[in-house]
């Protein structure tokens, strides 16, 4: 059950985000929540009323389009979302300052949000929205949200004003960063492509010294025709210089690529059950 205790947390904090720093100070940052932002300021209705009102027909036709199974987390999530904005509309915001409500409704939003999306649920809105569109128009999941979210800040910049749309543009950014990091950790490790003629001892010193596997791929030079050896292996970053000395001393022309990797499951990393917790 720790996927429901993600989903509730996570509801929960993105509830306080909107109601404690964005409704306050207009930061319509994009989706269903900045929709209803709007329609709290110009039209008084409660953001947990737009989300539900918005929400049924959209998951309505998510579920026609991709069934029940896909959506019934979605489903939970956004009840959780809407009773959690109901509860929490009363309390007083913290700060009258709009960097601070950017910040720190930025960090909340995008915590709760990535936990919704680690238990297997959404809050609906646009990502529900996106899916049913990709299915039958062909268009890309991101697309679709970055389209709604450019429109809403569009209309958050006519109603409020374009320096209120300029704002919750951050806010969104930093939401989305923080997505990322709740869905992936701040664990980071490094991959390390070598494509060079001396496989054979290099990915021995680095299963020996370094011990860390490594996998040899065979490839073909396009410009040469030669054939190439391609060494990969993935390591921490404070064993990239001792990869990269054993990779040059055992051949100085060896073609090196380092590239960030934001997640490792497996041997020597996270463990695949614990990620999927």
């Amino acid at each position: 059950m720790l996927w429901l205790l993600q989903l509730l947390a996570g509801a929960l904090l993105m509830s306080l985000s909107a109601n404690v720093f964005l409704v306050p100070l207009k930061l319509a940052e994009g989706g269903v929540t900045g929709i209803g932002i709007i329609l709290y300021h110009t039209l008084g209705i409660p953001l947990w009323v737009t989300m539900v009102a918005l929400n049924i027909p959209i998951l309505a036709l998510g579920m026609k389009v991709k069934g029940w199974r896909l959506l019934w987390r979605s489903i939970l999530g956004v009840a959780a979302y809407s009773f959690f904005l109901a509860v929490t509309a009363n309390i007083p915001p913290i700060t009258d300052q709009v960097v601070l409500a950017i910040v720190y409704g930025g960090l909340t939003m995008g915590t709760g949000l990535g936990l919704v999306l680690r238990s297997g649920g959404t809050t609906g809105g646009t990502e529900v929205l996106a899916l049913v569109l990709q299915q039958r128009l062909g268009f890309s999941v991101g697309t679709m949200v970055l389209a709604v979210d450019a429109v809403v800040l569009t209309v958050a910049g006519i109603v409020f004003s374009p320096e209120a749309a300029m704002w919750a543009v951050i806010t969104l950014f930093i939401s989305s960063k923080v997505v990322d990091l709740v869905q992936v950790g701040f664990y980071s490790a490094r991959g390390v492509t070598i494509i060079t003629t001396r496989p054979d001892e290099i990915a021995r010193r680095i299963m020996t010294e370094v011990e860390r596997g490594v996998t040899i791929v065979n490839g073909t030079g396009a410009f040469t025709g030669e054939p190439r050896t391609i060494l990969y292996t993935v390591a921490q970053r404070t064993e990239l210089t001792q990869i990269k000395q054993i990779a040059y001393t055992e051949d100085p022309r060896a073609f090196v690529v380092v590239a960030e990797v934001h997640e490792v499951l497996g041997e020597g990393f996270r463990e695949p059950s614990k990620a999927l917790e």
